[in-house]
């Protein structure tokens, strides 16, 4: 068998109340991510809908957050690299799909 360490989630990417996360990088020492209030705004609204049932508009995103449409866009993509294991975006038949947990 290889020699693979298990990973607990749960203590590499905790959310705190104060919006800091942190993470375990490599060799196993805790770094904070450098996320930025407006996207921990956004990774929480998201975290907090259902897109299943009402689609994802970058449109309607942007006026709730009273931003551009490219600072939503480029957020998103900042928080797939800060948090690759907590949010989920994919594009099929014309549409995004995101999902956070």
């Amino acid at each position: 068998m290889g020699s693979s360490k298990v990973r607990n989630v749960a203590v590499e990417w905790s959310l705190f109340p104060d919006g800091q996360v942190e993470g375990l990088g490599p060799h196993g020492k805790v770094m904070a991510e450098e996320i930025t209030e407006f996207e921990m705004r956004l990774f929480e609204w998201i975290r907090q809908s259902d897109f299943e049932e009402v689609p994802w508009s970058t449109k309607k995103a942007a006026k709730s957050f009273k931003v551009k449409e490219n600072e939503i866009y480029d957020s998103l993509a900042a928080l797939t690299r800060k948090l690759p294991n907590r949010i989920q975006i994919s594009y099929a038949d014309g549409n995004l799909h995101i999902a956070a947990e």
